[in-house]
């Protein structure tokens, strides 16, 4: 005997077919839209890519991606009180990068690995008439673990003075910056707390305590840190909270900074428009590219003298010193010293291997 359709069985396949057709419709516009903008389908349906390209440029316009991952966002964090992948919640509206938490199994063979990579950078510059300064930054899990809500690996602690007693066994001048953020704690923020990066303060730190530790660096130019206004500093970290954090968790939010700009003192118009040059040249991440933390202009204030910068944003300490190695300054004969800014975390975030290929981590 055949089924017989009941009067509910047709309306829920009604509302099927129109749920069919309606998004027919709906998807219409995004496939042609597609199909016009390809001008290699042939290749990449060959390889097997233009489905998924396709796949990608849907699920991106689809209108219940972001209500969908809003919900799915919210009842993470109230369940398990979590953000997105990438982020580490912490206390006090303190987060950090979840790169900090992932010390990898093989961090000896990776350790080492970065180690190489650095003395022959180091061989590199020596033989261009270049000598290398190395500025690791400490990393904000190590610093300000007391925030911390998940635990950690111990490893996270000993890391930063294992690594410069590494650099210092391999005879590579190194400035370390961990003791001096230590004893800073009781003073202004030296990271922000919804940020990956650095405060000017830890900026400014960094920058003096590189002066003291290395005089001879010192020149005789007077250059003066003014303050230029006020910001608020969304934080990088901020865009891994895709739940409704003002409503849920409203101590998580953007930072207020200080700006500032720094200006040679008493500069007479004729050295205004003189032509100088530089023998210190700074190669750094986004610690250095980012004008709000005005670490460049610091180190000018702390050392009393102009100064050359390569830095890179988002692509890490070898991709940056890559960029430098391979363009026109590694020939400057003027330039004599290169100082590496050097964020710690680049250590667990690299693989052995990896330091070859351009791609990066973020966050640098």
């Amino acid at each position: 005997m055949y089924p017989v359709m009941n009067s509910a069985g047709k309306a829920n396949g009604v509302v099927f077919a129109l749920a069919l057709a309606a998004m027919f419709v709906y998807s219409l516009p995004p496939v042609l839209s597609f199909a016009r903008a390809q001008t290699d389908s042939w290749n990449l349906f060959v390889d097997g890519k233009l489905l998924r390209k396709f796949e990608q440029v849907y699920d991106k316009r689809l209108f219940l991606r972001e209500p969908s991952q809003r919900l799915w966002a919210d009842a993470q964090f109230q369940l398990f009180g979590e953000g997105t992948k990438g982020v580490v919640l912490g206390k006090d509206g303190w987060l950090y990068t979840n790169q900090e938490y992932r010390v990898p199994n093989d961090l000896d063979a990776s350790l080492a690995s970065q180690l190489e990579q650095i003395v022959k950078v180091q061989r590199q510059l020596a033989e261009h008439g270049k000598h290398l300064v190395l500025l690791p930054l400490p990393m904000k899990l190590d610093i300000y673990a007391s925030h911390a809500a998940h635990a950690f690996d111990p490893r996270v602690h000993s890391l930063y003075d294992r690594f410069v007693a590494d650099l210092q066994l391999r005879r590579l001048d190194v400035v370390p910056l961990r003791d001096a953020y230590l004893r800073n704690l009781a003073g202004p923020r030296l990271f922000l707390k919804s940020d990956t990066h650095w405060s000017p303060d830890g900026a400014r730190l960094s920058a003096y305590e590189l002066a003291r530790q290395r005089p001879q660096l010192l020149g005789d130019q007077v250059y003066v840190s003014r303050k230029a206004g006020d910001k608020t500093v969304k934080g990088d970290l901020m865009n891994y909270l895709q739940f409704d954090h003002a409503r849920l968790a409203p101590q998580f939010g953007a930072n207020p900074i200080e700006l500032y700009e720094t200006l040679q003192a008493d500069q007479d118009s004729d050295a205004l428009f003189a032509e100088q040059t530089q023998s210190l040249l700074l190669v750094g991440t986004s610690y250095s590219k980012i004008d709000d933390w005005n670490f460049v202009g610091f180190l000018k204030e702390a050392l009393n003298r102009d100064l050359l910068s390569i830095a890179v944003e988002a692509r890490g300490p070898f991709e940056a010193m890559n960029q430098f190695l391979a363009g026109d300054q590694l020939q400057n004969p003027q330039i004599d010293t290169v100082v590496w800014e050097f964020p710690l975390r680049t250590l667990l975030a690299h693989r052995p291997g990896a330091l070859a290929r351009s791609a990066q981590p973020g966050h640098f």
